[in-house]
């Protein structure tokens, strides 16, 4: 998988999606969301669509599950991503994900509000409508192959492993390998290279 510039802010797979996989109705969603927000002029017309903060973290959040292992065993035959967090988020990715499979897994979208909820979820993201409840949550998913993801300020230092940043107006996102490698979780190389920032960086390259 040929790896994206280091400048660009989203992960490669989506666009390589786009070129081989069957263009279901979220493939044709993602692929016109990416061309809006990275292969327009920044003088685009009037009526072009902009899409929010919560579109591009969704699109992300999606691609962030294709670059992930997890221990062997415990699969679930349906890849869950928990939200925690506004309710538009969920729908967003709700709409993204509808029909969508990663390695033959469908993939399904639950709003989670108390850290016992976490049961059963493969991806928890914590959203800043629910940053009062990002500690108790954390605490829940400490040392379970659970990957978490947030875009509250300070989150990999709160133990966290991926980080919504805005850097120049776009989305980007920095790494903590250290709790990852905790809940035996590792994550593609090619999904580093991309990063902002990755803590706990093994030497000689980024995990497979």
């Amino acid at each position: 998988m040929r790896p994206l510039p280091q400048h660009t802010v989203t992960s490669s797979a989506s666009l390589a999606d786009a070129r081989t996989a069957p263009r279901t109705p979220a493939v044709v969603f993602i692929t016109a969301l990416l061309l809006t927000i990275f292969c327009l002029p920044r003088e685009a017309p009037a009526q072009a669509p902009t899409p929010s903060q919560y579109d591009v973290q969704a699109v992300y959040l999606f691609d962030f599950a294709k670059f992930v292992r997890w221990p062997s065993g415990t699969e679930h035959e349906t890849l869950t991503i928990c939200v925690a967090g506004a309710k538009a988020y969920t729908d967003t990715l709700t709409r993204i994900v509808a029909g969508e499979q990663i390695e033959g897994r469908p993939i399904a979208v639950r709003a989670i509000q108390n850290p016992e909820d976490v049961a059963g979820c493969n991806i928890v993201f914590i959203g800043v409508a629910a940053r009062e409840r990002l500690d108790s949550l954390l605490a829940a998913t400490t040392g379970k192959p659970i990957l978490t993801v947030s875009d509250v300020p300070g989150f990999l230092d709160r133990g966290g492993m991926i980080q919504f940043l805005v850097i120049a107006n776009r989305v980007r996102f920095s790494v903590d390998l250290r709790p990852a490698a905790r809940g035996g979780i590792s994550l593609n190389s090619e999904l580093l290279k991309v990063a902002v920032s990755v803590n706990g960086k093994p030497i000689g390259g980024g995990a497979q």
